[in-house]
């Protein structure tokens, strides 16, 4: 079991992997959309799944926007894309054009963000798999609007937090990139790490 804090090596690997899949997702979002959007991952942690319900717990937004990737492999977990409600409505308005203000379509709104979200985990999760020679499978992404511990379950994982930022038209849009791990899975990417800082 996993209780050892991460190597600084083992924490800048996991930063960067993020980062190259953050990339990879804003150049994809970049060609869907008329508009330039920088992505940047300037905070990483690495939290349990209470460490996370305490964290989210001191926040003012209880329910949050969240798009689910589940993934199996040598890793298996579930990845999410959230944002606090104003933060998932203002990056829709900006990807659809409509900065004015919204039409009530919560279809298209929810068609957004899965979108959005697809996008931005499979760039993450693809980085990951592709870099450390590891295959994954994925489930199709699914919308949900719940409280942190409705998105992340009740268990004993470990979670990387990745905290994102959408730069476009003058706005800077924060959500969070939620990287759910069982505690095996978590030694198995860990393993993985440092063979790829070993080679």
């Amino acid at each position: 079991m996993t209780t050892m804090p991460l190597s600084p090596l083992q924490l800048d690997i996991l930063q960067e992997l993020i980062n190259i899949g953050v990339g990879r997702a804003a150049g994809m979002l970049n060609q869907m959309v008329n508009t330039h959007i920088q992505l940047q991952v300037p905070v990483l942690r690495v939290l349990t799944q209470a460490q996370l319900a305490q964290l989210y717990a001191e926040r003012p937004d209880s329910v949050f926007s969240a798009v689910q990737l589940g993934f199996s492999g040598e890793f298996a977990g579930i990845s999410a894309l959230i944002f606090p409600p104003e933060s998932a409505s203002k990056l829709v308005a900006v990807v659809l054009g409509k900065e004015g203000g919204l039409p009530g379509d919560e279809a298209m709104r929810r068609g957004t963000l899965q979108e959005v979200g697809n996008i931005v985990l499979n760039g993450v999760m693809g980085s990951i798999a592709n870099i450390l020679r590891e295959p994954l499978r994925y489930t199709p992404p699914d919308f949900i609007e719940s409280d942190i511990s409705g998105i992340v379950g009740q268990g004993t994982g470990m979670i990387l937090v990745a905290r994102t930022q959408f730069s476009m038209k003058d706005h800077l849009i924060e959500g969070e990139v939620l990287i759910i791990f069982s505690l095996s899975s978590f030694d198995s990417l860990l393993a993985a790490i440092d063979s790829l800082a070993g080679a």
